[in-house]
């Protein structure tokens, strides 16, 4: 009964929690373990009553609010934040969260120096305190309705005045959200989820809110966007314009856009219209369509997807493989990969049908906004 609840409800570990055991004492089951799917464990607990069993139930449903005095929102104050698959920081790397990226707080270590923490693509991971603001729903609610901008450029800095020649309070990457008091010198005044206070320049910045008014994820923005990066090194984990890895780049390139993609390729994979899964007939896929890479299910394995790229069209494929680089599919165009013409799985488009499972615009996320 719990396999079966778990592979509905949470058959991805990486975006639900569902740990749940049963043990047997006097005569009786006892639940243990713990989940963030209220929905779940509510049917386990009908599954077992409509079979007679009983049962006590013990499992700890996240967030846990007394462990964390109810701040169970959060924002990240770092420019670019490393989460991490167990609280420690030689753990690996999972994924990535910028400066201004709304999360939700699960849970913390035995030490409190890590949160469980979910970002807005439902990714899950361990958090160094110091790199998020915990908070209430109150207050989390307040910074939703603040004035806010974002970062435009790949790179830069928030400065301690007005000048950028005083010092340096932070750095900064492209999608970086901060709080606005007002302008000055042609710097907006900014305020981080921390507290800090200090200037962006209005060129390299807009607001959050035109920001979001203004995406336009059509084939030949993600491409020019795309291009931006080539050179970039490769950084397993990686999600900002700083390094990243193959489906960090796609999900940096579409939000960047306006749009949220799932976090890994094998999870972008299961979303977008399938377009095709024979190499051959590249030709007839639109650009900025996303190509994958692994291998399809035999009897005696599943299938695998480990590569993500963007198609250009043209025989040609950008994608993050160390470092971002242009490369063809195509055997009589050059730069050809004999490996990923060798290793194609599936071509997808995703620009068609935004809103549609977790194809989300920014625009329509309550984490980033009051719906």
């Amino acid at each position: 009964m719990i396999g079966s609840v778990r592979k509905e409800f949470a058959p991805d570990k990486r975006v639900a929690v569902f740990h749940v055991t049963a043990e047997r004492e006097s005569g009786r089951i006892v639940l243990q373990g713990e989940t963030n799917l209220p929905r779940a464990m509510s049917t386990l607990e009908t599954k077992l009553k409509e079979k007679g069993i009983s049962f006590v139930n013990e499992v700890r449903v996240l967030p846990d609010r007394e462990e964390l005095d109810n701040r169970c929102r959060g924002v990240i104050t770092v420019s670019v934040a490393n989460i991490r698959v167990t609280p420690a920081n030689s753990a690996e790397m999972a994924t990535q969260a910028i400066l201004g990226t709304p999360v939700r707080l699960y849970k913390k270590n035995e030490r409190g120096s890590y949160y469980y923490v979910q970002t807005p693509d439902g990714y899950l991971g361990w958090i160094d305190n110091s790199s998020v603001q915990p908070m209430n729903d109150k207050v989390f609610e307040s910074w939703k309705e603040s004035s806010r901008i974002l970062f435009l450029e790949d790179y830069g800095y928030v400065y301690s005045s007005p000048d950028n020649q005083s010092r340096r309070v932070s750095d900064l990457v492209a999608g970086s959200i901060l709080v606005t008091t007002g302008q000055k010198n042609g710097y907006f005044s900014v305020v981080f989820p921390d507290g800090r206070k200090g200037y962006v320049s209005e060129k390299e910045s807009m607001d959050f809110n035109q920001w979001l008014a203004s995406r336009n994820p059509t084939a030949e923005n993600i491409i020019e966007t795309s291009y931006r990066y080539i050179g970039t090194p490769y950084l397993w984990g990686g999600t900002s314009t700083k390094m990243m890895d193959c489906s960090g780049f796609t999900k940096m390139v579409f939000f960047l856009n306006g749009i949220i993609l799932p976090r890994d390729a094998s999870q972008q994979v299961l979303e977008g219209t399938l377009l095709t899964e024979d190499v051959e007939e590249l030709s007839h896929v639109p650009p900025a369509s996303l190509v994958f890479f692994g291998r399809q299910a035999t009897d005696n394995s599943p299938w695998r997807v480990w590569h993500v790229g963007l198609w250009l069209g043209d025989g040609l494929m950008i994608h993050e493989d160390g470092p971002l680089k242009i490369e063809s599919l195509n055997p009589d165009v050059s730069p050809f990969n004999q490996k990923r013409y060798e290793t194609f799985y599936s071509a997808r488009d995703f620009l068609n049908v935004i809103g549609k499972g977790y194809i989300i615009p920014v625009a329509k996320h309550d984490w980033y906004v009051n719906s």
